[in-house]
């Protein structure tokens, strides 16, 4: 839920050149970088290099400590560098949210917020961004009220300080809330009222508004929604696919795959499962040549992932219809939250099992190893005969 509700609502950030992974290259810059005493500025960036690196090789604990170590060094640096200071935390958020470690998830975009409100400034536009990401947090973890009342304020601050369109994003986040909820007719006010915020120049929040309104009429049995309004839409290529639809994920608790998950189970610290999934996004927005990249522990439960993909439905895209289209690749992480039972002090994984997805190709987290599959599925399909 709250994958689609960043995708079809998040402002597209610009995107610096594209990080390649390879090995542990980035961790090794970092020790130099601490070995020489590098300016603060530098080793920030370092650390974050090393970060990504660590969690696209599903090595979220040491993420975790590289970031930790980072912020211990660099916090009191922040009034000279907030931007970066700040990245620290956002990515050491999205970490601890696949780690299952809640109350660090929820504590260090908490933490980031209040670096910038203190530092930047509390209506700025960074800061904004930041809290509506801290709002999708607590959505997250599931806190809907909690969140629907934050983007109310993110957007009440927006709309005063002339920033129309995260004003327009905060009320189309409260429409979406909404519409989970089935709160259907407050849902389509709440997306009028994004369209009427963003105005007349803006293209984006009116589309918004029709997926809001097919995937009503999706739950209502409408199975015809989708591609009456795939046909009515287009997306430039250049930015990242919005999604229209996608299949429920089975419920692995459930899963005759995975028979052994049940909602009393209890995993080893180390236990934690993933698998990268990579894809193309076709220009009449279906998936297609859906593969398991990468996987941990999933076993034939990944089929249960790769039927989900291959289900999705997003914007058609601005492209000749013999392209192949855009190669995507999302991160699957599997786990169950950390928790401390009663009788000890231990915190141990504990619970249902949850699936959290992030995309690799946006976050530049891909492996080298995820590069070459897109390389070489490329160069495969550019080598096949067309008929």
């Amino acid at each position: 839920m709250l994958a689609a509700l960043t995708q079809v609502a998040a402002p597209q950030p610009t995107k610096a050149d594209d990080i390649i992974v390879i090995g542990n290259r980035a961790e090794k810059e970092l020790a130099a970088c601490l070995a020489r005493n590098c300016p603060p500025a530098e080793e920030v960036e370092k650390s974050l290099q090393a970060s990504v690196e660590q969690f696209g090789a599903a090595r979220y604990d040491d993420a975790q400590q590289t970031l930790q170590r980072a912020i211990g060094r660099n916090r009191r640096y922040a009034a000279q560098l907030p931007g970066p200071v700040s990245s620290l935390y956002a990515t050491l958020a999205t970490v601890a949210e696949h780690q299952g470690r809640e109350d660090l998830w929820r504590s260090a975009a908490r933490e980031n917020v209040s670096l910038l409100r203190q530092y930047v400034g509390e209506t700025r536009p960074e800061t904004l961004q930041q809290e509506l990401a801290f709002a999708d947090t607590i959505t997250g973890l599931q806190n809907f009220q909690l969140a629907s009342g934050m983007y109310r304020w993110i957007q009440e601050k927006a709309a005063g300080s002339g920033q129309r369109e995260l004003a327009a994003m905060s009320a189309f986040r409260r429409a979406w809330l909404a519409m989970l909820e089935e709160r259907d007719d407050q849902a389509v006010r709440l997306a009028d009222q994004a369209v009427a915020i963003a105005g007349p120049d803006d293209k984006i929040t009116p589309q918004l508004g029709q997926i809001l309104r097919a995937r009503i009429a999706i739950r209502r049995g409408d199975k015809d929604a989708v591609d009456q309004l795939a046909s009515t839409l287009r997306q430039s290529a250049t930015t990242t696919p919005r999604m229209l639809w996608q299949p429920k994920l089975e419920d692995l608790n459930l899963s005759s795959d995975l028979g052994f998950f049940n909602t009393n189970v209890r995993l080893k610290g180390s236990d934690l499962m993933y698998a990268d999934v990579g894809y193309w996004v076709r220009p009449d927005g279906r998936t297609s040549g859906v593969e398991i990249l990468r996987t941990s522990g999933l076993g034939q439960w990944s089929g249960a992932i790769t039927r989900q993909v291959s289900g999705r439905r997003y914007i058609p895209l601005d492209l000749p219809a013999s392209s192949q289209g855009i190669y995507r690749i999302d991160r699957f992480t599997v786990r169950a939250a950390f928790d401390v039972p009663t009788g000890t002090r231990i915190a141990q994984r504990m619970g249902r099992m949850e699936v959290h997805i992030i995309d690799l190709t946006d976050t530049d987290a891909m492996s080298a190893a995820a590069r070459e599959r897109e390389s070489e599925a490329a160069a495969a399909k550019a080598a096949t005969p067309t008929t």
